[in-house]
């Protein structure tokens, strides 16, 4: 299929709902127009492809509120989110950041590479903060260019927030030589996380809050770490966030999770972002039943590599593995989209989720798939 006869055929394509409308009725059980779904993390990308670059987007509110209305309107992503992502606490407590004109930042010089310096840190006031009270201000000139968009945010599990503050390699020598300090290090890292969204609340009140957390993956960390170093952590998280806000947060985690699928299912969140190296249909019959899930259509190789017709193959098979999930299911990407992603393709992900999730119910496979 080639672009012309993907907008010939969405042209044809009758979206009834809005994406929080389609929410709403899914959740409590009705049937919707089609199966939920997003592009996970394409303000970048998106940026790209309207020629800005990533330094502008995130330092000039008027672009940013450019490219989330773009979103809204090329690709019905409604509401915008900011807040930290996977370094921002980091250099809110000393780390350097390298950011190019174009990609993703990077830490280049940790803050944290020796213990002796711990106590130098101390829990981050958003208000008084060189890195977060700037992005209180931009939130704020957000809300006020898109005053009708929902706003939302983010913050980074304590094991991927800590990996910002002190290296990951020292962190993981740190659960053999040095677990008690680690576990403040962790400690910290959810205390900051938690005074962002307190601050957050206070300024746009309770909202839904997102957590990324690519470290604590079972290609990083054994199930033995990941019990004793991540869990306990990412636990306490959940639940303060949950405490400041009154919702569940939801969670993305990269990486093989398979290991860990029952403790992140039990943990407080409400939706499971889970990477396309995992299965679907394997995660439907683990834990479908205690928790949304969301994903999983490859980043690389389907979504910037992919061909359109791939692109709506693996949309497909996506929604046939677990659009009957008992407890819900989101069409989406498996992991960030990626820089480079056509605008033909984040466009025949919504026509795939529009055509074969048609008719969707929580439960049920949806009346599009059967009427293939």
């Amino acid at each position: 299929m080639d672009y012309q006869e993907l907008k010939k055929l969405m042209n044809e394509q009758k979206e009834e709902m809005t994406p929080s409308e389609r929410m709403a009725a899914y959740m409590k059980g009705e049937e919707v127009d089609c199966i939920p779904y997003g592009i996970l993390a394409p303000d970048m990308a998106i940026a790209d492809l309207m020629g800005y670059s990533t330094k502008q987007m995130s330092e000039d509110p008027e672009v940013m509120a450019k490219v989330i209305r773009e979103k809204d309107v090329t690709y019905n992503n409604f509401g915008f989110g900011v807040g930290p992502d996977l370094r921002t606490i980091g250099v809110a407590l000393g780390s350097k950041l390298f950011t190019p004109e174009y990609g993703v930042p990077r830490i280049e010089e940790h803050v944290l590479m020796d213990y002796a310096d711990f106590d130098k840190l101390k829990v981050v006031d958003p208000y008084d903060n060189p890195v977060l009270t700037p992005m209180i201000q931009m939130a704020k000139q957000l809300k006020k260019l898109l005053p009708d968009y929902p706003i939302s945010t983010g913050v980074t599990g304590p094991v991927s927030c800590a990996a910002a503050i002190r290296p990951v390699d020292l962190m993981l020598r740190d659960t053999r030589k040095n677990p008690e300090m680690l576990k403040k290090l962790l400690k910290l890292s959810n205390e900051c996380s938690l005074k962002w969204v307190e601050a957050f609340c206070k300024e746009f009140g309770p909202c839904s809050v997102f957590i990324s957390d690519p470290v604590t993956c079972s290609d990083i960390l054994s199930k033995k770490q990941f019990d004793e170093f991540s869990y306990p952590y990412l636990k306490e998280l959940i639940d303060g966030l949950y405490e400041i806000t009154g919702q569940p947060p939801m969670i993305h985690i990269c990486g093989k999770t398979k290991p860990i699928w029952n403790d992140i299912a039990n943990s407080g969140v409400c939706a499971f972002s889970i990477d396309n190296c995992e299965d679907l249909a394997e995660a439907k019959e683990a834990i479908g039943d205690k928790v949304m899930l969301m994903g999983n259509v490859p980043p690389v190789d389907v979504m910037l590599n992919g061909t359109i017709d791939d692109v709506i193959a693996s949309c497909k098979e996506c929604i046939e593995k677990a659009g009957d999930s008992p407890k819900g299911f989101q069409l989406n990407v498996g992991c960030q989209t990626p820089f480079g992603t056509s605008k033909e393709n984040m466009e025949a992900l919504i026509y795939a989720a529009r055509k074969y999730g048609r008719g969707a119910k929580i439960g049920c496979l949806p009346k599009g798939l059967q009427e293939d």
